[in-house]
C-alpha cells in the first residue's frame, strides 16, 4: 500500500499518532535527515529509498523525512538513542570516531559518485567493517559524492592563493587538504556555510558541486576552482538503529539485503548525487558564474600534499586493525571496473 512521503520540518511537523495502526497499515519508519530541502539527499535520495522499501517490503513498510531534529554531528547518536529509525551521517563530522572511511576520501581519485559508492560498499565489506565503527548500528549503505572542489567569494589565479585564506573545511581528509595548502580552517556542518559565506567569516568553502544548489553556493561563492579529482571526496553512510533492524522478521531483513540494502542503495544515492551535480554544473554555467579550471603548476602544487595526505590516512587505518595497503588497492579497483560496469 502506497503512502504519500512528506518531508517534515522539526519544530513544525504535526505530532504522530501513538495508536496502533490498522493491520493492514504500513509500518511507518522516521527518517532524520540534514540537509536543506531541496538538497540531493533530501529531494531525490530519501523519496527514492522510500519508494524502494514500499515496494521491496509489498507495503509492510513506509517512511516520513524529518529536518533539523539534531545538528549534523549527532545524527548517529539520534539513531542509537532511539530518536530516528534511519539516518545519514558525514563521517568527518565525528573526528576520532569513525577513522577508516578516510581511505575512500583520498584526493585526486577521478570517477563519479555512482562508481566510487559502489566500489566504496565492496570494500566496506571486505576490509572496512571488520575494524567495528559502525557495529552500533545496521549499515544500509556507503556511499560518496563527486569530487569536492573550491568555491570562493572572489577569484583567484592559482592554488597557491589558497594560502592563508580562511576555507570552510568538511572535516576528515577535506580539512587535511586544506590545512596543507595552507588555508585556515573553519570547521562548520554544510548546513552553516551559508551564513558563514554571507558573513564575512570565510573566503571559501571546500564542498562538492551539488552544493552549488543544495545549499545556494551561487550567491555567496560564486566562483569555482576546479581540480582534477578534486580536493576530497566525502565520506557517507545510512545507517538503521539495530532494534528497528531487528523488529523485521527474517523473510523481510532478506528481501532488503537483497533487493535494496547495500550495493544497490549505494549505487542508487551516488547516481542520484551525480545527477544534482550535473545540474548544479549547469546552474552555475547558466548564472555566468567564473569556473576556473586548475593548471598543470596547481596540480603539481598539490600533488605532494596529496602524497602527505595518504601517507596519513594509510597509517591511520592500519592502526584501526585494517591492512590499508591491499583496502586502497582494491577501491582503485573497483572504482575502475564499476566505472566500467556503469558505462562511464
Amino acid at each position: 500500500m502506497k503512502t504519500t512521503k512528506r518531508i517534515l520540518v522539526a519544530g513544525i511537523a504535526a505530532h504522530f499518532a501513538t495508536a496502533a495502526l490498522a493491520q493492514d497499515d504500513p509500518r511507518v519508519l522516521t527518517i532524520a535527515s540534514w540537509a536543506g530541502p531541496n538538497h540531493v539527499v533530501n529531494a531525490d535520495m530519501w523519496p527514492a529509498f522510500v519508494d524502494r522499501i514500499e515496494e521491496v517490503s509489498d507495503g509492510a513498510l513506509t517512511a516520513e523525512i524529518k529536518l533539523n531534529l539534531v545538528p549534523p554531528p549527532a545524527m548517529a547518536d539520534f539513531v542509537l538513542d532511539g530518536g530516528a529509525d534511519i539516518t545519514f551521517i558525514f563521517h568527518g563530522y565525528n573526528a576520532g570516531r569513525f577513522v577508516v572511511p578516510q581511505l575512500t576520501e583520498l584526493p585526486g581519485v577521478e570517477g563519479n559518485a555512482e562508481a566510487a559508492s559502489i566500489a566504496y560498499w565492496r570494500v566496506w565489506k571486505e576490509h572496512l567493517e571488520a575494524a567495528g565503527e559502525q557495529d552500533e548500528f545496521k549499515t544500509i549503505a556507503m556511499f560518496q559524492h563527486g569530487p569536492a572542489q573550491l568555491h570562493l567569494t572572489e577569484e583567484i589565479e592559482s592554488l597557491a592563493e589558497v594560502d592563508g585564506m580562511k576555507i570552510r573545511a568538511p572535516g576528515g581528509v577535506g580539512s587535511m587538504a586544506i590545512d596543507g595548502l595552507g588555508g585556515v580552517g573553519i570547521q562548520v556542518p554544510a548546513t552553516k556555510v551559508y551564513e558563514t559565506l554571507s558573513a564575512g567569516a570565510a573566503d571559501a568553502v571546500s564542498m562538492n558541486v551539488d552544493g552549488r544548489i543544495g545549499y545556494n553556493l551561487d550567491e555567496v561563492a560564486p566562483v569555482m576552482f576546479e581540480v582534477p579529482g578534486g580536493l576530497y571526496r566525502g565520506s557517507f553512510a545510512a545507517i538503521m538503529s539495530k532494534d528497528t533492524w531487528e523488529s523485521f522478521d527474517p523473510e523481510l531483513q532478506a528481501a532488503l539485503d537483497k533487493k535494496i540494502f547495500g550495493e544497490p542503495m549505494s549505487a542508487l544515492f551516488g547516481r542520484l548525487w551525480d545527477g544534482g551535480d550535473v545540474a548544479a554544473l549547469e546552474n552555475t554555467r547558466s548564472l555566468g558564474n567564473p569556473i576556473i579550471e586548475a593548471s598543470q603548476a596547481d596540480i603539481d602544487h598539490f600533488a605532494p600534499i596529496i602524497e602527505n595526505i595518504k601517507a596519513t590516512v594509510m597509517q591511520r587505518v592500519s592502526e584501526r586493525g585494517v591492512d590499508a595497503v591491499a583496502a586502497k588497492a582494491m577501491f582503485d579497483e573497483e572504482m575502475a571496473k564499476a566505472m566500467s560496469e556503469i558505462g562511464s
